[in-house]
């Protein structure tokens, strides 16, 4: 029988529980990263949808401003002068106007969300800093 081995606080028992603890310690660490940036991507694609939505109201006010002021040109080149057709361009471009204020401010509520996103994950940052410790701290012990 092997002396090192029999006694459970031997050197080579501690240093195989650190190794087998380490190991342990380290996967659920890359499981806790893995969690927390699925959750971060899932955060950034969420205000990328709002982006995208912004984008299309935006556009769709755009066009409906180009059909307001289509009909003004027509107004203006048909009739020389202001007269009921005015109000044929002014409701549309109004319209088109207030939509497209809209988009914008959606676009820029879901820029600032994302500019405000942060990515990295600090949880397991701060988790490995304290791992790292408690490593130490085990092979002080241990000498």
């Amino acid at each position: 029988m092997n002396p090192e081995t029999s006694h459970p606080n031997s050197i080579p028992s501690l240093l195989r529980e650190l190794r087998d603890e380490t190991t342990t310690l380290l996967r659920q660490e890359v499981a806790l990263a893995k969690t927390e940036l699925k959750e971060n991507v899932s955060r950034t694609a969420s205000h990328a949808v709002h982006i995208a939505i912004g984008g299309f109201v935006a556009y769709a006010g755009i066009i409906v401003l180009l059909i307001g002021i289509g009909h003004l040109l027509a107004a203006v080149l048909i009739k020389a002068g202001v007269d009921p057709e005015v109000a044929q361009w002014l409701a549309p471009s109004i319209i088109g106007l207030v939509v497209a204020i809209i988009g914008w401010v959606m676009l820029s509520k879901a820029k600032h969300a994302i500019a405000q996103e942060e990515l990295a994950p600090h949880q397991t940052m701060e988790s490995l800093r304290d791992n790292k410790q408690w490593a130490q701290s085990k092979l002080h012990h241990s000498s």
